[in-house]
């Protein structure tokens, strides 16, 4: 009886004094932040750990064992409460707590370590109890929790209380002690209750940062917390990053926000459900995600990947394919274990734009990517200084008369000059001056070292030479293009006609009215207009007749086409009805003597390619030894019609000889010829 009373009195003394204000163990409904210790307990093991439904926390001598080692090594605990149900085995596998409380052998799951608390016989059978960690469970913490658990006072409250919960023999127990110490845990609880909801409230905002509001996973700072648990020295090289994604704002621009909101947590789920017991992942920004996932070789990865992909993109919405919208991935492999968080999910971002503009599932991040990045990035920082220190130099492609083989153009083109990189071609740097907006300061860079230049050919052998300059849409877009454009063109002097502006069919395509007024008003001015890439993609008719085309460049895949008999009717057909139009034509990308053949043949009035020319300096004096310039009148009418050719046997492009031009016909009746760019 003595050793029951000393026991309840135990008892009583704990639940009078179990915390303070600043007690360091609460119960919460799921981990917060990396503040405090999270242990999985067992609701049904009473009077060891219990859970509470009235005051919603976990109770018995365990809690008041990490009560106590709370107060004395200052680590705050938290139980991770799922009411009535036994869920330590769950929140063990998914690494969601170090601590599994009290269970019995086996019960929760594979732990890395497991502390013997106490054992006792029940209803005729020995019953064992333990205490486990799980491997995120740090080596410091688990000393410290044993070395509490094993202590002597410890091992003797718990097999106390274990031994009198389970004795059924004493009929002259003071039952009155129960009623004494039910009011007593009551107001107990009420604290509890009022200090558990203090506590809370104040981690409400952490907790709810590391939900996705939206889906339900975790979001960024979620991800950015288990990066570094999950992904040690011992498991990194086992670890893939997947950047997954969607165009989001496009989506919901077409189909609206609840469309979008829906195709996201679609992705979530689908996401979600594809990860293994150690994966984690996250919703970072709108359609973007991130899963970390193992995988044992880049082959089951990529696997992995394509597999999740085919799953995201085949959910059941015709607008994703109506638009074209859909998911893409980037994958790294994490290949150093001290890399940080952000940087791992940049890299795998970088893979994710590999993807997205080559139109394929997904695409890996490695060295070579990455190495393009930082030369892009290296770029992209030196642009502004590099066009206020003209480090663009003027280069020329010469365009030739097909009827005395003759320069009588060029076309202009720029190259940067970098003092660190050499001469960088302008496919490493369009791209970037038009993400950065500042592909207008290159474009009147252009107009002036292009009007420079005509000044400069208007006093030697070149003063019969046009110069077509190509101008962006953007630039062509602005509303101060022509003033600007004019105020260039009124500092130097030269034939007006000798400029000419060179648009593509695209910027007609998306009915752009601004650049379309500024393109008419710039032919006002005396200048002249080609239409670039004709016949790649854009092509309409109707922009021969509905804007002041002076010049069509016909598409280099056309001229590769005309080998062919179908392709040869082609591009005859586009002469002639160009010629009838009062349009000249120019022959893009003509490389050899069978290419450049067809293109006389058909008619064409000027070709430019590498048969001729390859691309120089613009001021390059060597070069003019090169290229034959010869005087002669500068104005040219389209060409006659001419005969359609005679059918011919298909034969492979290695079989054929060069045919002979055309016979051509007396002068064709035209209303008005307009005399070409000076030659």
């Amino acid at each position: 009886m003595r050793i029951k009373l000393s026991v309840l009195l135990i008892v009583i003394a704990v639940l009078l004094f179990p915390v303070q204000a600043s007690a360091g163990v609460v119960t919460t409904k799921e981990p917060t932040n990396g503040s405090t210790v999270y242990i999985a307990g067992n609701p049904d093991m009473y009077p060891l750990e219990y859970y509470d439904r009235d005051s919603d926390s976990y109770r018995g001598i365990l809690p008041e064992v990490f009560k106590k080692l709370s107060e004395q090594s200052k680590i705050d605990f938290s139980y991770i409460s799922s009411g009535d149900k036994n869920e330590q085995e769950r929140l063990a596998k998914n690494k969601q707590v170090e601590i599994v409380s009290a269970h019995f052998a086996n019960d929760a799951g594979k732990l890395i370590d497991e502390t013997f608390v106490l054992s006792f016989v029940h209803d005729g059978s020995e019953k064992k109890v333990y205490v486990g960690f799980t491997d995120i469970a740090p080596d410091e913490l688990r000393s410290t929790v044993k070395a509490a658990l094993s202590s002597a006072n410890t091992s003797e409250m718990l097999r106390s209380a274990v031994e009198t919960s389970y004795d059924n023999r004493s009929s002259d127990f003071p039952y009155y002690l129960f009623f004494i110490i039910g009011g007593l845990a009551a107001v107990v609880a009420v604290l509890i209750v009022v200090i558990i909801r203090i506590r809370l409230k104040r981690k409400k905002a952490d907790r709810d940062r590391l939900e996705d509001t939206l889906t339900g996973i975790g979001n960024k700072l979620y991800f950015e917390y288990w990066f570094p648990r999950q992904i040690s020295p011992d498991t990194y090289v086992l670890y893939y990053l997947a950047y997954i994604t969607i165009d989001a704002t496009k989506l919901s621009d077409f189909t609206g926000t609840s469309v979008s909101d829906e195709v996201q947590v679609f992705a979530a789920e689908t996401i979600s459900s594809s990860a293994g017991d150690r994966d984690f992942c996250a919703r970072l920004s709108d359609g973007a995600f991130v899963l970390a996932f193992q995988a044992p070789s880049k082959e089951s990865a990529a696997q992995f990947v394509e597999t999740l992909i085919n799953k995201l993109n085949s959910i059941d919405n015709e607008n994703m394919d109506k638009y074209n919208i859909h998911f893409h991935a980037g994958i790294y492999h994490i290949e150093n274990p001290n890399i940080s968080c952000e940087k791992a999910v940049l890299r795998a971002s970088s893979g994710n734009s590999c993807a997205e503009k080559n139109s394929v599932p997904y695409s890996f991040s490695d060295e070579a990517l990455l190495k393009r990045e930082e030369y892009e990035h290296n770029l992209r920082r030196k642009l502004s200084d590099a066009i206020n220190n003209d480090e663009f130099k003027l280069y020329v492609q010469y365009i030739f008369d097909t009827d005395t083989d003759c320069a009588c153009g060029a076309e202009v083109l720029s190259r940067w000059h970098n003092p660190e990189n050499g001469i960088i071609l302008p496919g490493d740097y369009i791209e970037l001056l038009e993400s950065a907006n500042m592909i207008d300061s290159l474009d009147y860079k252009v107009i002036e070292n292009s009007c420079a230049l005509l000044e400069e050919w208007s006093k030697g052998v070149k003063s019969n030479l046009w110069i077509s300059c190509n101008l962006t849409r953007t630039t062509l877009s602005q509303d101060d293009f022509t003033q600007r454009f004019g105020e260039i063109l009124n500092k130097y002097k030269f034939d007006r006609e000798k400029f000419v502006i060179e648009i593509t069919e695209d910027m007609l395509a998306s009915d752009n009215e601004k650049a379309v007024k500024n393109i008419v008003a710039c032919k006002e001015t005396g200048v002249r207009i080609a239409l670039d890439d004709f016949g790649n993609g854009y092509s309409s008719v109707r922009d021969l007749c509905d804007y002041p085309i002076d010049i069509i460049k016909v598409d280099r895949g056309i001229v590769e086409k005309s080998l062919t008999q179908r392709g040869d009717s082609l591009l005859r057909g586009i002469v002639k009805l160009a010629h009838y139009l009062n349009t000249l034509v120019l022959c893009e990308g003509v490389e050899n003597e069978e290419e450049l053949a067809e293109a006389k043949s058909s008619g064409c009035n000027f070709v430019q390619g590498f048969v001729f020319s390859k691309v120089y300096p613009a001021n390059e004096p060597s070069v003019d030894k090169l290229i034959r310039f010869a005087p002669h009148s500068t104005t040219k009418s389209p060409r006659p019609a001419v005969k359609p050719p005679e059918p011919r046997k298909p034969a492979s492009i290695a079989a054929r000889k060069p045919s002979a031009p055309a016979a051509r016909k007396p002068s064709a009746p035209a209303a008005r010829k307009p005399s070409a760019p000076a030659a």
